[in-house]
């Protein structure tokens, strides 16, 4: 019998490790808006990328569970969303709303 990988291997975390420090999350969103914003440039880009890569790079980055996951898996417009307060919507591994 053959079986799909799962979506979400590691599972979301259900809990906030601590504060979100507001110079973090400023860099957070402005790396963010900048890759979901059009017509920047590709170096732009690029160093958004890796600020948001360097975010996750940590097995703990300490970020709420719904933000580190959607750093991880790339899912950029569903982080700027999260972090302006909305409710991103379902992905292929159902979470969200």
């Amino acid at each position: 019998m053959k079986t799909t990988p799962d979506a979400c291997p590691r599972g979301p975390k259900a809990f906030i490790i601590g504060p979100m420090d507001p110079v973090r999350i400023q860099r957070i969103r402005q790396a963010l808006e900048a890759l979901t914003s059009p017509g920047v440039g590709k170096e732009a880009l690029l160093e958004s990328l890796k600020v948001l890569d360097g975010e996750v790079s940590q097995a703990n980055s300490g970020l709420p569970g719904d933000l580190d996951h959607y750093l991880r898996r790339r899912s950029y417009e569903k982080a700027l969303v999260y972090l302006n307060g909305g409710a991103p919507g379902a992905g292929t591994c159902g979470r969200g709303a």
